[in-house]
């Protein structure tokens, strides 16, 4: 089963890195949460809110691009993940090129939520793995 997470999470990274927010690879009652202090903090709930989060994302960034560095399984169901973001702020120009960490669940093949942190450690800790 953790292969086959990592397998659905891969595929979801990737196609988040072609612009798209695949819907279909996301459980009807996704979550998305990233930390209090992030630009697109959310929550966002269900399909509706997946598409709110991308559109959020696009709003905030300019030239954006996200890049899964890394994935490891936590548990049966849960994989902590490290991102890289790479782009401009909107409003401001300032250019961003940075790494978080989530812990991303998978629930009957499907992404069930991505809880994101402000960096990687912060992540492994929350995943419990020090």
């Amino acid at each position: 089963m953790k292969d086959e997470n990592v397998d659905t999470i891969r595929r979801w990274f990737s196609a988040l890195a072609e612009g798209d927010p695949a819907p279909e690879i996301c459980d009807p009652e996704i979550e998305i949460r990233n930390w209090a202090e992030s630009p697109i903090p959310g929550p966002y709930f269900g399909h509706d809110g997946l598409a709110q989060w991308w559109s959020d994302v696009a709003e905030a960034f300019d030239d954006v691009s996200m890049q899964l560095k890394d994935i490891e399984a936590i548990d049966e169901h849960r994989c902590l993940t490290v991102q890289r973001l790479v782009g401009r702020f909107r409003t401001t120009g300032i250019v961003v090129d940075g790494a978080w960490g989530a812990i991303v669940t998978v629930r009957r093949g499907k992404i069930l939520s991505a809880v994101g942190y402000a960096t990687p450690g912060r992540a492994r800790r929350a995943a419990g793995l020090g």
